[in-house]
């Protein structure tokens, strides 16, 4: 019942580093062990630490903001924490940050899903993951963007790249706060197949135009 849940963020991280020839897989192993490490401890931290659980109310902004946390935070975090600590170039850097982010809801997706009383849904064991996984992508490519803009010293183009950081990220508990209070019948998929296809249009113009990342570093 969990198969697609458990393991298709995985398998999505082994098929990137597989078709990313320009590195060999060893190379990603650094970024995953830290994604899959953050994953573990924030999911013990919520577990043993956090001791209130989160109940949904009737208030579709609280429970936006809750999920929020989950879409917003760890790639922040995690970015920012890689971008200091690595020495690599941008190039690599923005290759690894896919795997370093996927790996970290690799482990703490399957971890807030099972405990989630929708455990069972079909939103929650296949339409989360593949939202997720697009999460991974489209913060990769933000990424990216930001920080190519903070290099070149452009204040502006910095600040509009953060703010539609922000509000893309928001879409993902948009759709799974639709879901949950089952507003407006089946809007969530709507929104969720048009987040998939942006995310694959988005990312393949900022990464693969030329198949490679030659154009944009």
């Amino acid at each position: 019942m969990y198969s697609f849940l458990i393991l298709s963020i995985p398998a999505t991280v082994i098929f990137y580093c597989c078709i990313h020839t320009e590195y060999s897989f060893k190379s990603f192993f650094g970024p995953i062990a830290i994604g899959l490490t953050a994953g573990i401890v924030s999911a013990i931290f919520k577990e043993y630490f956090i001791f209130s659980a989160y109940v949904a109310t009737s208030g579709f902004f609280e429970h936006f903001l809750h999920i929020l946390k989950t879409t917003f935070f760890p790639p922040v975090i995690l970015f920012a924490f890689w971008d200091l600590f690595s020495k690599d170039g941008t190039r690599y850097k923005t290759t690894s940050a896919f795997p370093l982010l996927a790996s970290f809801y690799a482990i703490f997706l399957p971890y807030i899903s099972i405990s989630s009383p929708e455990k069972h849904s079909f939103f929650f064991l296949f339409e989360n993951p593949i939202l997720f996984i697009c999460t991974a992508f489209f913060s990769q490519a933000f990424y990216l963007k930001i920080k190519l803009s903070i290099e070149s010293k452009k204040k502006n183009k910095t600040a509009v790249f953060a703010i539609a950081f922000v509000v893309i990220s928001s879409i993902l508990p948009a759709i799974q706060t639709l879901w949950y209070f089952k507003i407006f019948g089946f809007a969530h998929a709507v929104l969720a197949v048009i987040f998939t296809m942006a995310t694959f249009i988005f990312y393949k113009i900022t990464f693969i135009k030329e198949n490679s990342l030659d154009t944009v570093l």
